[in-house]
């Protein structure tokens, strides 16, 4: 599987449902091609010259390689924005992408396991919902850990020396 491959049936798929819809996706790299290029770390000087240029970003020509990466970084939106989830978009549809790591939240790892047999709209539901019962429990077991979990402050003051009486506890130790 490739990108453009991917693309390609994706964007089929998508003509062919009836009604907006919310597909969940995960992070493999064919999914994940982003809507704009940047040049990469291993990128000429030239090439990211010419990218800067192109977004209207002033740079020096003595500036090193090292100083136009640092302004091809500064130029990179924090949120990544993702080539199909803009095509979903301007086909009415939204797409939801799954944390990294967490394919556990998604029903087609069931399905897959399932492949053999014939695939239902009640066996696609009950394994959305136990995908849902996992994510839920995973909120809580979150929340309860912050909740059991007191937070803990040092506070370090310069001026604090030790006092007598802690002297004498080290004197106790066994070693």
């Amino acid at each position: 599987m490739n990108a453009d491959i991917f693309e390609k049936w994706f964007v089929e798929m998508l003509a062919n449902l009836e009604e907006p819809s919310v597909v969940v996706m995960d992070n493999a790299s064919y999914h994940s091609v982003l809507a704009e290029e940047y040049p990469r770390a291993n990128a000429r000087k030239a090439d990211i010259q010419k990218w800067l240029e192109k977004k209207f970003i002033s740079y020096s020509p003595v500036e090193t390689l090292c100083e136009l990466r640092e302004k091809v970084k500064m130029a990179i939106p924090r949120e990544k924005k993702y080539k199909l989830d803009s095509v979903a978009l301007q086909m009415g549809h939204e797409v939801v992408r799954l944390p990294p790591y967490h394919c556990q939240y998604n029903p087609i790892e069931l399905i897959w396991a399932q492949v053999k047999d014939e695939i239902t709209k009640e066996v696609w539901t009950k394994c959305g919902e136990h995908c849902n019962k996992l994510q839920d429990a995973d909120f809580i077991k979150e929340g309860l850990r912050d909740e059991i979990l007191e937070p803990i402050i040092l506070t370090i003051n310069p001026d604090d020396s030790s006092t007598d009486e802690d002297e004498n506890d080290d004197d106790e130790l066994p070693y």
